[in-house]
């Protein structure tokens, strides 16, 4: 068993506060974030939901991997990318809805065993399992 850390600092009002977020266990980085950059479309620094859909993205491609079961031989190459949409009102500013886009390349199985194996993905690796009670879709297929 494994345990991860990452703490978060706060400072001021929820409107015009700041803080920032670190991956203490890796000490790989610090991330600002802010209400004023969450809500924006264009954001200048990052949000938990932006967190969120690395944390998905990344454990969905090695779940996805798991799965296509590669031999030594082969190098499949997996792009996913993970929108996940913060909601207003109507759901409580909570998370609505998640898309997984995933894009593979050196995929030893046909485009149909491929996208049933993206869907199994999603819903089997951990953070999926820890989503479940939020709506997620998955757009998969093979590049050439």
């Amino acid at each position: 068993m494994s345990t991860r850390v990452a703490t978060a600092q706060w400072q001021g009002s929820l409107v015009g506060g700041a803080g920032s977020i670190a991956l203490t266990s890796s000490g790989q980085a610090t991330f600002d974030y802010s209400l004023a950059t969450r809500a924006a479309d264009a954001a200048t620094t990052t949000s938990p939901e932006e967190l969120l859909a690395a944390a998905y993205a990344s454990c969905y491609a090695m779940q996805l991997s798991a799965l296509l079961d590669p031999g030594l031989e082969e190098s499949p190459v997996l792009h996913v990318e993970a929108v996940v949409t913060q909601g207003g009102p109507e759901v409580d500013f909570g998370i609505a809805d998640i898309a997984l886009i995933v894009r593979g390349r050196g995929v030893n199985a046909t485009n149909e065993k491929f996208v049933q194996l993206a869907a199994t993905a999603s819903s089997v690796c951990p953070i999926g399992r820890a989503l479940s009670s939020v709506p997620v879709t998955v757009d998969a297929a093979l590049s050439t």
